[in-house]
């Protein structure tokens, strides 16, 4: 790997982690609206099937998914934070790939090229 490509990875691989650092707040799960009965027997939306809509977050934990009640006030703070738990995911996939690259770089300057690599001939 040449220099001037290692400094480029590593420079995006600092803006990769900056855009880390601005997450604070995340969580896994996922937001869903359900329909629920309630407990009066007398209710006519659960008589006709309707339910009432009940907003959860819902995670996986151990093999087992876990449902926790929000309520409406706290859906959209929910969905944000989830949604911020996967861009730091990917963020934290991009960062993993620019360490693979320049790990596999710097043996590659150490060793040098094996016969057929780095020529643009497939072997």
């Amino acid at each position: 790997m040449e220099e001037k490509e290692a400094r480029r990875l590593g420079q995006k691989r600092r803006l990769l982690l900056g855009r880390m650092r601005e997450i604070e707040e995340f969580l896994r799960g996922s937001v869903v609206l359900m329909k629920r009965r309630c407990a009066y027997s007398g209710c006519r939306r659960c008589a006709s099937g309707a339910g009432h809509p009940t907003w959860v977050l819902t995670v996986s934990v151990q093999g087992k998914t876990r449902t926790m009640y929000l309520g409406a006030r706290k859906v959209e703070a929910a969905r944000k934070m989830a949604e911020n738990y996967r861009r730091l995911k990917a963020l934290v996939e991009q960062v993993a790939e620019v360490n693979r690259r320049l790990l596999i770089g710097r043996d590659f300057v150490r060793r040098g090229p094996r016969d057929g690599e780095g020529s643009g001939q497939g072997a």
